[in-house]
């Protein structure tokens, strides 16, 4: 066992990077910050005790120590820095405290083993790709202090099967749950303004998902390889579809979309080879060749 005293700080870059003999570590209460990279790889590290003296966790500062079983953050931590925990492929729980408020760009990036996490109120910042690659995760639910859930938050996680989205959630970046195969179902709150490019793609379990009328915009490949899709509803509220919004979502039988969607590209729905019946604007008729029924949406009320 590894114990430091009489240091107000772990620092200087990468301080026991791969360090071969450190199990365990017991870091002393005089210190109150953990510097960038400073246990990078050390992969024998199996345990650590974190004194409630720390308020911040550095980046990269335990990234790729794949022997991380389970860590407690102490209540004194408000910062857990970029890459803290990324690549802790063993680390199969974390507790955050209500002390934290910024977990940062790719923290929990690639830990494959974590299965749950609980993310306290107190949080007002998710960064991009946080827990990317965490294909072990299955659920998680955001709290109502996120406004915005970042580019590639939860790109591939292939195990998430459910995300509860807070009304407080204004908008939802790029590619945030691409390729989360395992996801069945979603809720897109009304306080939704924009689904960004790629933020659904890939995910192949998809059977339905409901937009709601506070959304205005639709992204570039935002539904690209649904192929669980069966049919899709878009309110009134939208007036752009992007390019190959929907491409390739093979189990797509059905479209319903208002006269409000003024932008629309003819690849949208290219690969939609289930298509049979469109209600679409006629000015956007000729994109759907060989389907069935292709109707005005004048001739229906849609909400």
């Amino acid at each position: 066992m590894m114990s430091y005293d009489n240091t107000s700080s772990i620092q200087t870059t990468e301080a026991f990077y791969g360090c071969p003999g450190a199990a365990s570590i017991v870091i002393p209460d005089s210190v109150t910050r953990i510097e960038s990279y400073a246990f990078d790889c050390c992969i024998g590290l199996a345990s650590i005790v974190i004194p409630d003296s720390i308020t911040s966790i550095g980046y990269g500062a335990f990234s790729k120590c794949t022997g991380l079983i389970s860590i407690v953050i102490p209540d004194s931590v408000t910062r857990i820095g970029p890459k803290a925990f990324s690549g802790c492929t063993g680390l199969t729980s974390i507790v955050i405290p209500d002390s934290v408020t910024s977990i940062e760009d790719y923290a929990f990036e690639g830990c494959t083993g974590l299965k749950s996490i609980v993310i306290p109120d107190s949080v007002i910042h998710i960064g991009q790709q946080a827990f990317s690659g965490c294909t072990g995760l299955t659920s998680i639910v955001i709290p109502d202090s996120i406004t915005r859930i970042e580019d590639y938050t939860f790109y591939g996680c292939s195990r998430l099967m459910s995300i509860v989205i807070p009304d407080s959630v204004t908008s939802i970046g790029d590619a945030a749950c691409s390729g989360c195969t395992g996801l069945t179902v979603i809720v897109i709150p009304k306080s939704i303004t924009r689904i960004g490019e790629y933020t659904f793609s890939g995910c192949t379990g998809l059977m339905s998902i409901v937009i709601p009328d506070s959304v205005t915009s639709i992204g570039d490949n935002a539904f690209y390889r649904c192929t669980g899709l069966k049919s899709i509803v878009i309110p009134i509220s939208v007036t752009s579809v992007g390019l190959q919004a929907f491409r390739r979502c093979s189990r797509l039988t059905s479209i319903v979309m208002p006269d409000s969607v003024i932008e629309m590209n003819e690849d949208t729905f290219v690969g939609c080879t289930q298509l049979e019946q469109v209600i679409a604007p006629t000015r956007f008729h000729h994109f759907f060749p060989g389907v069935a029924s292709v109707t005005d949406p004048t001739q229906y009320v849609l909400k």
